[in-house]
């Protein structure tokens, strides 16, 4: 292949956005085909991922890790325990409901950093935030609707709302961190602390790692390559070209990509009412990012 032409490629950040948001759609289908249980899956996942970072952070890591106070420290070390829960209850949510539902309910996770924000942070809301909040919850009720009278699918709801409860918890406790570490390295060292922490609940568990058929262990391979390194390594790449809120609208079409895979490849197609929550879910967080930018401009107009 003409590697003028590849560069030419990788030279349109659009075109790099777009692939991480089609690497990421294949999580929950790879997660569904992988037919192991959450914890096997998860911490794989984690293992795999953390691997290959641990390995290209090398030295700096060491360089960047002594400019690290106590306090960041601490807070690296929640974000990587958050992010195991994040993931571990995201796989789990996913043996109990829809791939829409819970693809759609843990993409809410901007709604819960903006209240987070607020609660804790301090930072001021905007009212954009607040109608977002009203728009999502329909959303929820609407799904909760579709599956009331089967306790399962409700227990997957509520797993993958605590996957976005732990994915937000992540996200704001890494903040102060990450100002403090290269890309590679935060990405590496909260990979591992997740990937440990899960290995210690398999293990706490009783679950085996071993066992599960090759076809497991190469959809959770899979799962580590496409949507972990080559989906978040895309979307970190775009950072550096495009605007954090457009690149945070664009991964609302995880979701919807997730949702097409399952309905081709596993024939699982959303109901009417479980389409409608769900689309109602990603309109709230929708209209949240465009509050958030709005502000920004305003902000930056002042200044």
């Amino acid at each position: 292949m003409d590697r003028a032409w590849l560069e030419r490629v990788a030279s349109h950040e659009w075109i790099v956005l777009l692939l991480g948001v089609a690497a990421l759609s294949w999580a929950a289908p790879l997660i569904r085909l992988a037919d192991a249980p959450p914890l096997v899956v998860a911490s794989l996942r984690m293992t795999f991922a953390a691997l290959p970072l641990l390995a290209l952070s090398g030295l700096r890591r060491r360089e960047e890790l002594s400019l690290l106070g106590r306090r960041d420290v601490g807070l690296l070390l929640l974000a990587g325990l958050a992010l195991a829960a994040h993931f571990g209850f995201w796989v789990a949510s996913l043996q109990d409901t829809s791939i829409a539902a819970s693809t759609a309910i843990v993409a809410t996770q901007p709604l819960i950093v903006g209240l987070g924000a607020w609660l804790w942070l301090r930072e001021r809301p905007t009212s954009a935030l607040f109608l977002a909040i009203a728009i999502a919850g329909l959303g929820a009720l609407l799904l909760a609707g579709s599956d009331l009278g089967d306790g399962v699918s409700l227990r997957g709801d509520a797993f993958a709302a605590l996957g976005a409860v732990f994915a937000s918890i992540y996200l704001i406790a890494g903040r102060r961190v990450r100002a403090k570490l290269s890309n590679v390295s935060y990405a590496a060292l909260v990979n591992a602390i997740a990937a440990l922490a899960l290995l210690a609940a398999l293990a706490a568990s009783g679950e085996s790692l071993l066992g599960w058929g090759a076809e497991a262990y190469i959809f959770i391979v899979l799962l580590a390559l496409v949507p972990q390194l080559i989906g978040h390594g895309s979307l970190t790449w775009a950072l550096g070209s495009l605007p954090a809120a457009v690149v945070a609208v664009a991964v609302l079409g995880e979701p919807v990509g997730a949702t097409a895979i399952g309905a081709t490849l596993l024939d699982e197609r959303p109901t009417l009412l479980e389409a409608l929550g769900c689309a109602l879910l990603l309109a709230g967080v929708y209209v949240a990012l465009r509050g958030g930018l709005s502000l920004v401009r305003r902000e930056e107009e002042r200044a």
